[in-house]
């Protein structure tokens, strides 16, 4: 029995993703885990860039970094409870989890520590505004080494 990883982000649905990641999941009777994963340094790349145009000042740029990922941590925690409720309907166990961290870092050590045979990536296309702020927040395929990876396109 192998576990399907579905890494998504915490901004937006991934149904296609989740559709697939449920079929495999019970092809080979595991759990999916579903995980989102909160990259801080994302929101400090976003916090330094409102910084040098003047956007925010430094102790307004604190608590900026702050309430956003308060608010991507409130997002995923909704985005995944219905996740479950989806997992749950069509007879496969979930557990969820939100983590912060380095997103390679995060996503090798729970292949190791979940079992998993397959990890089912979501890959969105970022707005125009994500493109400007923030540079790639990619997983680097080594840290998925020992799994099957699949990417979706949403």
């Amino acid at each position: 029995m192998k576990n399907v990883l579905l890494v998504t982000s915490p901004d937006a649905e991934a149904p296609k993703a989740l559709a697939y990641a449920l079929e495999r999941a019970k092809e080979t009777g595991g759990e999916l885990v579903a995980l989102a994963v909160l990259d801080p340094e994302v929101v400090r790349r976003l916090e330094t860039t409102l910084a040098q145009v003047g956007f925010v000042g430094e102790k307004v740029s604190d608590r900026v970094v702050e309430t956003v990922l308060r608010e991507k941590r409130a997002r995923a925690e909704a985005h995944l409870r219905q996740v479950a409720e989806t997992a749950t309907k069509e007879g496969v166990r979930c557990r969820v989890l939100v983590e912060q961290g380095d997103p390679s870092e995060i996503c090798g050590r729970v292949i190791r520590s979940e079992g998993i045979g397959l990890a089912v990536l979501v890959a969105e296309k970022p707005s125009w505004l994500t493109r400007l702020l923030a540079r790639s927040t990619a997983v680097p395929l080594p840290s998925l080494a020992g799994c099957e990876v699949k990417v979706m396109d949403e």
